[in-house]
């Protein structure tokens, strides 16, 4: 699998970046979207080694992550200057763990169009009754099963 996978390409160079790499930390690699229809200042953040979920991230990965997102950000705006920097990770369509850092710039409209539609459509679905609305108590259920799988250490009591 990781052999087909485009985003290890990218880290083993058998795909070229416009600029090539702009950052690597040994962990994660940043280079400038591929795509012919990106626009400047798009970036991926890449894990370096193959991994489909951020539920597999070492925890060396999952330290370096904050950082390197914050300096991709940084640079953006600093280089850019968007009206904001959307940073996204679907690892859907291509199953390996990435993150786009998105410059919206003032001739972009606010919002993600696609994720805003949808939430929208579903908002109007619910509100008229045709979608079923989750309760709070279902949130706060989820919540508090969220909370008990001690996935991050305390730091209050």
């Amino acid at each position: 699998m990781a052999d087909e996978c485009p985003r290890c390409a990218t880290v083993a160079g058998r795909s070229s970046t416009p600029g090539g790499i702009v950052h690597d930390d040994g962990l994660w690699l940043v280079v400038h979207h591929p795509g012919s229809f990106a626009d400047p200042g798009e970036l991926l953040v890449i894990l370096r080694r193959h991994a489909e979920t951020l539920g597999d991230l070492t925890d060396a990965e999952a330290a370096a992550l904050g950082p390197v997102l914050r300096g991709g950000v940084g640079v953006i705006e600093r280089v850019v200057k968007p009206q904001r920097v959307y940073a996204a990770s679907y690892n859907e369509r291509v199953r390996h763990v990435h993150f786009f850092l998105l410059p919206r710039t003032a001739a972009l409209p606010a919002g993600h169009v696609t994720s805003d539609l949808f939430r929208r459509a579903r908002g109007l679905l619910r509100g008229w009754g045709l979608a079923r609305n989750p309760s709070p108590a279902e949130r706060a259920e989820a919540a508090t099963r969220m909370r008990s799988e001690g996935v991050w250490p305390r730091t209050r009591d």
